[in-house]
């Protein structure tokens, strides 16, 4: 991840649903679905979707990360969910746990709060086929009156960093939506390469 995400994400990208036609101005989806019913993203990425009331997103300039999924919930402002897969995680420790600290220490500033974000729950998970780490974590802006609850999982392609993340925000005395982070463990579980990335080609090839 290279630049802030606001939390409105839609206003600043293409927003897609699952079962739309091309968006204007472009001649191709850039995805597909396999006869299993699984979305295979440019090739590249293959996944199970999440339900069809959750809009694909992906960032139009600048890639703040590759594309994800958005849900307006129901409830007052900021009541929404987000989870995306991010090909340039904040950071760059090539060690998990460091990634993680690296990570949190910008995350504040990109879910658009202030306040100090405190970690419920990590441990170790497999993903992608190999050793993975997964951070729950909370913030609460009582200047605001919201409250942000997230889960970022972090993974290996080849020898770098990746991570997927779900970002969930309420008012402060709202209630979070834990089917959201069911269908996010869904995604994230299923989800595997392709081919190479562009980084694994110029470490390989001679």
């Amino acid at each position: 991840m290279r630049r802030n995400v606001p939390m409105l994400l839609c206003l600043a990208s293409v927003v897609m649903m699952l079962s739309a036609c091309a968006t204007p101005g472009t001649t191709q989806k850039p995805y597909k679905f396999s006869q299993q019913g699984t979305i295979i993203w440019e090739d590249e990425f293959e996944f199970k979707p999440p339900p069809s009331e959750w809009r694909i997103i992906q960032v139009e300039v600048g890639g703040e990360f590759g594309f994800g999924f958005l849900k307006v919930d129901s409830g007052p402002f900021p009541s929404q969910s987000m989870f995306v897969y991010d090909e340039e995680p904040f950071g760059c420790s090539s060690e998990l746990g460091e990634r993680g600290s690296e990570f949190f220490r910008r995350y504040l500033w990109s879910t658009a709060m202030i306040a100090d974000m405190q970690i419920l729950e990590k441990k170790k998970v497999n993903v992608l086929g190999g050793e993975g780490l997964a951070v729950v974590a909370e913030a609460r802006d009582p200047v605001k009156k919201e409250k942000v609850k997230s889960k970022v999982v972090f993974g290996k392609r080849g020898d770098r960093v990746v991570a997927f993340y779900l970002t969930q925000w309420r008012p402060i005395d709202g209630t979070y939506d834990p089917s959201a982070f069911e269908i996010f463990d869904r995604f994230w579980g299923s989800f595997r390469f392709l081919k190479k990335s562009f980084y694994q080609t110029l470490v390989e090839d001679p």
